[in-house]
């Protein structure tokens, strides 16, 4: 019976966890802030060709989705901010508004059920507990209390609001899923149930018509992916890949994704042998991701890190850190990659190691294929499903 309906104002792998649900005949509806476009279809032409390249495909039928595209606008608002604080402020309110914009149709639509997304349930789920819904919380991150303890935010004082939010839809979930074990240990450190809350380790797929390239002689071919900021370590990268190639070119080092902090685009291009690219499709990222050597992601902290299971779908195995929940995937399969520390001497070790001993990166780019062979986006549905399916029986 379809009786389940997801919420998020953005998108991430909510369309994921909505497709899974659509295959067991459980998606009441699906709404989300980021269109999508029907399998096999073309993107509306309306949507700006620089949008269209970059849009997710689903199997989910157009009448059990529901895009408006105001929330993107408000969304893509946040570029006129003018500091680092005020934007992240802002994009929160604009999670807070859908969440409670969200709150309206579920008086209406009266589900068994709501998927929530962390920060833009607390409206949410008090409506769903008004028509007797269970209340399921989608969390992406880290518990806030140990996010903090690991970082900074940049707040101008809202941070309060957020998770004083977040605090109130954890109470309110029957079910909290998390990304990762170290995302789910966080919740039990704040004194969360361990009952309540269950990890469902992500996945990727990698699309037709990547090719990894024939062996050459090329120097070492590193690629990091994601925002360049300082959570995700780029400032250590970035000393790492200077030092490697401090007594000539041994190495290179592509970045994908864009930055809030302009000081690290401006030091990436400075630095010799360091390669810019803007965000770019999913297609155009498997293809860059096939054509390195190694992945970076040694994150001061990462919930999960699902580029790391982008690049071994293509072959490429990753550096990650003790503080990424992708670990989790290298202990399983331990040859698919590495672990580090998130300080600069580890980096920096791990890298040289690598580009002295190419060999190490053969040897473990088929283990990364075997590891990435067992977290599918079609595995992830059929996990998350099922544990959906579980919670509502």
């Amino acid at each position: 019976m379809s009786s389940v309906a997801v919420f998020h104002p953005g998108l991430q792998h909510a369309h994921q966890l909505a497709w899974g649900l659509h295959e067991r005949g459980l998606l009441q509806t699906f709404w989300s802030g980021v269109p999508l476009s029907g399998a096999g279809t073309a993107p509306s032409p309306i949507i700006p060709a620089r949008f269209r390249g970059k849009m997710r495909s689903t199997v989910i039928p157009q009448g059990l989705r529901h895009h408006p595209v105001y929330w993107q606008v408000l969304l893509r608002a946040r570029a006129l901010a003018r500091s680092a604080p005020a934007r992240h402020d802002y994009t929160h309110r604009v999670f807070h508004w859908f969440d409670w914009w969200v709150s309206r149709q579920v008086r209406a639509l009266k589900p068994r059920a709501v998927v929530g997304y962390e920060n833009s349930a607390y409206h949410t789920f008090m409506a769903a507990r008004e028509v007797g819904a269970i209340c399921i919380l989608d969390a992406p991150s880290l518990h806030h209390q140990d996010a903090k303890r690991l970082i900074d935010v940049p707040s101008n004082g809202y941070i309060d609001e957020i998770n004083r939010r977040k605090d109130k839809e954890v109470e309110l979930a029957d079910l909290v899923i998390t990304c990762s074990d170290m995302a789910r240990d966080s919740y039990l450190n704040a004194g969360v149930s361990a009952n309540k809350v269950k990890s469902v380790l992500l996945g990727a797929e990698l699309p037709d018509g990547v090719a990894r390239p024939s062996e050459s002689s090329r120097p070492v071919q590193f690629i990091f992916a994601g925002t360049l900021s300082s959570r995700k370590s780029i400032d250590l990268i970035l000393d790492a890949f200077a030092r490697i190639n401090a007594d000539g070119h041994r190495a290179d080092l592509t970045l994908v994704g864009g930055s809030e902090e302009a000081q690290w685009l401006t030091r990436a291009q400075q630095m010799p042998h360091v390669h810019l690219s803007p965000n770019v499709p999913q297609a155009q990222l498997y293809q860059l991701l096939a054509q390195a050597d190694c992945l970076l992601l040694p994150s001061r902290f990462d919930a999960f890190g699902m580029v790391v299971v982008e690049a071994m779908a293509t072959g490429t195995p990753a550096i990650v850190s003790t503080m990424t929940g992708a670990r989790e995937i290298i202990s399983l399969f331990p040859e698919s990659g590495w672990v580090v520390e998130p300080t600069a001497e580890s980096i920096f070790h791990c890298m040289e190691d690598k580009v002295i001993n190419r060999q190490a990166i053969r040897h473990a780019s088929p283990c990364a294929l075997k590891a990435a062979g067992h977290f599918t986006w079609r595995a992830y549905r059929s996990r998350v499903s099922d544990l959906i399916a579980g919670t509502l029986a």
